[in-house]
């Protein structure tokens, strides 16, 4: 084989090598995260203790706190059952608040409106804020907030 011969298929081989990453980089799947969950943990589950001061807004109606490591606002309504949805609103991420007179959420920033269960009603969010479970455990004073 002489160095043109050669020098043809090293270009060749190079050449198909570059297209197949080529082509793969283009392709709309995305390779799996073999690790998805490292931590191990499936989503939100934890509980507040209503007996703790820095819980005592859940102890009467109309209150809310927010749970700021978790991003969640837990809401007690006039009709005396809980609600939690992120706090974050969804256009620009500033905690919203709790009206109990309404029974909503409202982004004090441009605001975006939300429903009990965290569907926009009111502009310019366009994206719902996320809900989530609750059960109140009356004798032991707790609210379990999960997924």
């Amino acid at each position: 084989m002489d160095r043109k011969d050669f020098m043809k298929q090293m270009g060749i081989g190079f050449g198909a090598i570059m297209l197949m990453n080529c082509l793969q980089s283009c392709s709309e799947g995305e390779i799996p995260d073999p690790n998805p969950n490292p931590g191990g943990s499936t989503g939100v589950d934890f509980t507040l203790d209503l007996n703790a001061a820095a819980n005592s807004s859940l102890k009467t109606q109309g209150g809310f706190l927010v749970v700021s490591s978790r991003n969640i606002i837990v809401a007690r309504t006039l009709n005396d059952t809980f609600i939690a949805v992120s706090s974050s609103c969804t256009h620009q991420g500033t905690t919203v608040n709790y009206r109990a007179n309404t029974n909503d959420f409202r982004c004090p920033n441009h605001g975006s409106e939300f429903s009990n269960t965290g569907a926009v009603t009111n502009g310019p969010a366009t994206s719902a804020l996320k809900k989530y479970n609750t059960s109140f455990d009356e004798t032991a004073n707790t609210i379990r907030i999960f997924s």
